[in-house]
């Protein structure tokens, strides 16, 4: 059989094409509501305060432009995809190109979104600390160069484990702690993500106030539980937009008359813990749609090749 690298590209353009466009209706239409949930909160928090400016864009071109966006970033990975099943293609068996494909998309799918994305997963808009975006786009990134050495240390392993006769079951095991180990270690050197992720506060000037008559321990209890979460809701009585100092805060019973922000859990009819592991979970379910279909259209547009070509 001979394929060119015209060939692949060819394909690889046709195939993330394919992939990004598939993608693309899945975020419109699954990862999107989770998006607006994440909107909705973010509207909740400044609930009574003066009105914001009005977005750059209106949320029907954001649609629109986060479709195309993917559809372009699928036609690149479709391209990266095609060059790397040509530079591998002596090296990878299948029992046709579509099995070939298959198991390089997969790998690249493990190495570049589902191991990075299990230590650092997505978050929605507005969700986040954006002051630490800049460290945790580095560890990320940097995640992500470990998981493809991970990715050709496991295949190393396992050519290895061939080799020495290896097979079924055994083999099986054997790459699999390895690849355990490795990914483990990894979340073990990579540093945790710097956010932490709560339910936005009202911005507003808070209409609630600590009362006078709430009981000792009580007070005592909210105290304890504000500092050990980092609860922003309490505010400064002098200046409301602010967070209270809590560290400054000795005893319960200094809270009393502490303006109170409304967390927008109470303002929002979702669940926001809800919202943010749907997010995540459906972003990793639409780069795994984008892969598998690139993988699929490419191995079948270079069988069909190779066919004409016997």
């Amino acid at each position: 059989m001979n394929l060119t690298m015209k060939d692949f590209l060819l394909r690889g353009l046709a195939a993330g094409a394919a992939g990004g466009a598939a993608a693309a209706l899945f975020i419109r239409f699954v990862t999107e509501t989770q998006i607006g949930w994440a909107i909705g909160f973010e509207d909740a928090s400044g609930l009574g305060g003066p009105a914001g400016e009005a977005a750059e864009f209106a949320r029907s071109t954001q649609h629109w432009g986060g479709m195309l966006a993917a559809v372009i970033y699928g036609v690149i990975l479709g391209v990266v995809l095609s060059v790397i099943a040509a530079a591998m293609h002596d090296r990878v068996t299948g029992r046709d190109e579509f099995g070939r494909v298959f198991k390089i998309a997969a790998a690249a799918f493990l190495a570049t979104c589902f191991i990075p994305a299990l230590k650092y997963p997505p978050n929605p808009p507005t969700v986040g600390n954006p002051d630490t975006i800049g460290e945790r786009t580095a560890s990320y990134l940097l995640l992500i160069v470990a998981s493809v050495a991970i990715v050709f240390a496991v295949r190393w392993v396992w050519a290895q484990l061939t080799a020495r006769g290896f097979e079924g079951g055994s083999r099986f095991l054997i790459g699999g702690v390895v690849a355990v180990l490795l990914v483990t270690a990894a979340y073990l050197v990579f540093p945790p993500s710097p956010d932490r992720i709560e339910p936005p506060n009202s911005e507003t000037d808070p209409a609630l106030v600590v009362a006078k008559t709430a009981p000792a321990e009580v007070l005592d209890a909210m105290l304890a539980n504000a500092k050990d979460t980092g609860d922003e809701s309490y505010r400064d009585p002098d200046d409301p937009s602010e967070a209270r100092d809590l560290d400054a805060v000795a005893t319960g019973r200094e809270l009393v008359g502490t303006p109170v922000a409304i967390s927008t859990t109470k303002l929002d009819p979702h669940a926001y813990t809800t919202m943010v592991w749907g997010f995540r979970v459906r972003s990793i379910a639409g780069v795994a749609l984008m892969w598998a279909v690139m993988a699929g259209v490419l191995g079948l547009l270079l069988d069909r090749k190779a066919r004409a070509e016997a």
